[in-house]
């Protein structure tokens, strides 16, 4: 009974992480359809699409639209999952109620998202800031839950053996802010140029410190590799603040929207 109990625990971690990844993936989908309209894409038709029988995409630019409402299926389907897993398994009463909390969430976002697609009809003037800014909203609040009851489900992970983990996320951040350094030639606007490439600069210098004193190699007290680590977070930050500000972007609800 221990190991039976123990494989359906397994199993439960593995439903949660999988979840909340795929909450993840979906979040990106949207936020690509909604900076290009693509939610119009099938035709203002919501739940269904342009294509056959409207279960598929009658074309290309009605993919990523029909492929984002796929996976929020998928999504749903699988957070009840998730949430009859933590009322049956979990006795943290933090992830039950998180989990929960994402449940009662998610039809309001179901709506919202029928909404900026006008649900046929319904809502002529459903794409608008208002709207979608409120769908962003919800989105981030059931991903966040869905963070918070999977990261109590399974633990304080344990301390590890090497820190090869560690050295693959730092690479490829170091990887985006040379690629920036690149991009931000085009992507940026004259003006803020300098500054914008300023502080990626910096934050890349400052990773590059990071990972020298996380290999323990001179003797530098663990504070001192805290400290760093707090002011890359900060240099990070600073990065996708000073793109927010000089990163030309098209109005979403003004772009051009495909048919």
């Amino acid at each position: 009974m221990a190991s039976e109990a123990g494989g359906m625990n397994r199993r439960f971690r593995h439903l949660a992480g999988v979840t909340t990844g795929l909450t993840f993936v979906l979040i990106l989908l949207g936020l690509h359809t909604g900076s290009t309209g693509g939610g119009l894409t099938c035709g203002a038709r919501w739940p269904l699409c342009n294509g056959w029988m409207g279960l598929f995409p009658a074309n290309w630019a009605s993919f990523f639209e029909w492929f984002h409402r796929l996976v929020a299926m998928v999504v749903g389907v699988l957070l009840l999952g998730v949430l009859y897993g933590a009322w049956r398994w979990q006795d943290d009463r933090r992830v039950r109620y998180s989990v929960t909390a994402a449940i009662v969430i998610l039809p309001t976002q179901i709506v919202l998202g029928g909404v900026t697609t006008t649900a046929g009809g319904m809502f002529p003037q459903g794409f608008n800031p208002l709207v979608m800014f409120a769908h962003f909203s919800t989105a981030t609040i059931i991903f966040t839950l869905l963070v918070y009851a999977t990261a109590r489900i399974y633990g304080t992970p344990a301390p590890p053996t090497n820190q090869a983990g560690y050295y693959a996320a730092s690479f490829a951040l170091l990887a985006a802010l040379v690629a920036l350094l690149v991009w931000s030639e085009r992507a940026v606007r004259a003006p803020s140029l300098l500054r914008f490439r300023a502080v990626a600069a910096l934050a890349g210098a400052v990773l590059y410190v990071d990972m020298v004193l996380s290999r323990h190699l001179f003797g530098v007290d663990a504070v001192v590799g805290e400290a760093t680590t707090l002011v890359l977070a900060a240099l990070v930050a600073g990065v996708a603040l000073v793109a927010n500000r000089t990163v030309p972007a098209g109005d979403p609800v003004t772009s051009q929207r495909a048919d």
